[in-house]
């Protein structure tokens, strides 16, 4: 009967000690879960906190920037840009000189391609009261001391010069893959990280092109909706007439940038990389300093399957330690989802693959993608249909757009009266006088471009040369500067810059520094 007793008492305790461990294991699972939110709100706090005093401390000096959610990146010396009594917003535009030649440009070339860009700002800014735009402009090059002896000009053109190294020393890289092959990376290894000093520059926004860049109609309309408040009426209206590349895809209240992408090189299946010649930014000195800190800690798996590239390296564990806007609890338990696959094209890993994976990953929902074909126009082709990147074994591709939707506008057939910018690339640099279609090195090549719109494209940046020599002759009363329209090679195209095709066959810009500082002086200067 003992016994019998006994029995029920054992079962009782057996099912207190299961339900005390089950009891445990909730628990232990709450506490986990607690523990995890608690950190992504404490992550959350810590980046409100920090855009709260980079807002503090920017507008405590004059002529800097003011950062944060609801604020605009409006200088604090230019705080309207309606009122009659202030100065017009003064842009930044900046370039970066990191060599004197190579088989692209010769050092003539590049100093022309700067005059030209220069006066191509200057006419689409409120100095010339036919463009319509109300915002004035500054002129910086960033210059790598490895350049300093073709600079000279730069200065003389109006340009702020800021010389400078890499900002980053190779040997400081820990990953091993970045640190032993980063300085083959086209164009100019490490050294062209010497573009991050655009966001130490002082000014309300930064535009950061290459040289071989022309600007042909204003941008007010990204400018307005960057640094008007984006519940204003004007801030609504100027974020409607954005020219989006993803027109669907929500608009950030606080534009961090503008930028395109590389679609042309697009590998099936893999992400497209930022087209590094043309950014618009607010400059900010943490985003600079975070950019140093990513480079030096080198997290880049180097092949092309679609793994590779930039984030090779983060942990599961560190998921935990970012904004709950960049993680996805499923991806902790994947052992791949660490490898975000900004690499494998050329310039990953420098300034093609890094600002793609910095504000696709690092800091999302911060930038606006525009237009590729109306914004750094390069004339490319964007399909699936032969070099780069792609073979035809891929038979289902054929024909389709690489940026995988329906409907994908033919940039090599974008009417001219669409486009604001134009990068020469594609289509060849105006001052090598390429004016052969073929697949040999340094003509059109007919895969990737089409050879009558790249002649229309190239004429523009021929016309914007034409119109600043005849000004130069009407300043200064001497047609010598004419002299440079001597050449006969397809004058309809080249208009008397190249006698013959081919780089050696441009005709340069007969300009002294004396007559180009008179220039500065009577057709650049501010009103």
């Amino acid at each position: 009967m003992a016994r019998l007793n006994q029995q029920p008492i054992r079962l009782s305790q057996q099912r207190q000690s299961t339900q005390s461990k089950v009891s445990l294991r909730r628990f232990i699972i709450f506490l986990f879960i607690g523990l995890v939110l608690l950190l992504l709100w404490l992550d959350h706090l810590i980046i409100t906190a920090n855009d709260t005093v980079t807002a503090v401390r920017s507008s405590s000096h004059n002529h800097t920037i003011i950062v944060g959610e609801d604020s605009s990146a409006i200088s604090s010396n230019n705080q309207s840009n309606n009122s009659n009594n202030s100065k017009p917003i003064q842009i930044a535009y900046a370039i970066s000189l990191i060599r004197c030649s190579d088989f692209q440009s010769s050092t003539t070339g590049l100093l022309d391609a700067a005059t030209i860009l220069r006066h191509s700002i200057h006419e689409t800014s409120i100095r010339n009261p036919k463009s319509s735009s109300k915002y004035d402009y500054k002129l910086y090059a960033i210059v790598h001391t490895k350049a300093k002896d073709c600079s000279h000009i730069l200065s003389d053109l109006g340009y702020e010069v800021i010389l400078k190294d890499s900002p980053v020393n190779i040997a400081d890289i820990k990953g091993e893959y970045l640190r032993k092959n980063v300085h083959k990376e086209w164009c100019c290894g490490a050294d062209e990280f010497i573009k991050l000093y655009a966001y130490t520059i002082n000014q309300p926004i930064v535009v950061h092109t290459d040289i071989d860049f022309m600007y042909y109609q204003p941008m007010d309309d990204v400018y307005d909706a960057m640094l008007l408040p984006s519940d204003s009426f004007e801030g609504k209206m100027a974020r409607t007439k954005i020219e989006m590349e993803y027109p669907k895809k929500e608009i950030p209240n606080n534009i961090q940038a503008y930028l395109t992408r590389d679609y042309h090189q697009v590998i099936p299946g893999r992400k497209a990389a930022f087209q590094a010649g043309f950014i618009i930014l607010k400059p900010s000195m943490d985003v600079f300093n975070e950019y140093l800190d990513i480079i030096r800690e080198g997290n880049y798996v180097g092949g092309f399957s679609r793994e590779n590239g930039w984030g090779g390296k983060v942990s599961s564990y560190m998921c935990l330690f970012c904004a709950y806007t960049t993680c996805n609890f499923n991806n902790i338990l994947n052992p791949y989802h660490h490898l975000k696959g900004y690499g494998g094209v050329v310039g990953s890993m420098a300034m093609q693959g890094l600002p793609a994976y910095y504000y696709d990953v690092i800091r999302p929902n911060t930038t606006v993608e525009l237009n590729g074909c109306r914004y750094n126009h390069m004339g490319a082709n964007i399909f699936y249909e032969d070099v780069p990147n792609f073979i035809k074994r891929y038979r289902d591709l054929h024909g389709k757009c690489r940026r995988n939707v329906q409907g994908c506008e033919d940039c090599r057939k974008t009417d001219l009266s669409l486009i604001k910018n134009i990068h020469f690339t594609n289509c060849r640099k105006p001052w090598n006088c390429a004016g052969q279609s073929s697949i040999n090195k340094g003509d059109i090549d007919p895969r990737t471009a089409n050879y009558d719109h790249c002649m229309e494209v190239v004429r523009k940046w021929h016309e914007m040369r034409t119109d600043l020599e005849q000004k130069i002759a009407d300043v200064t009363g001497d047609n010598k500067v004419l002299d440079g329209q001597s050449g006969s090679y397809k004058k309809d195209v080249f208009m008397g810059h190249c006698s013959q095709n081919g780089q050696n066959g441009y005709v340069p810009l007969v300009a002294s520094k004396d007559v180009m500082s008179k220039v500065a002086q009577a057709i650049w200067s501010e009103q």
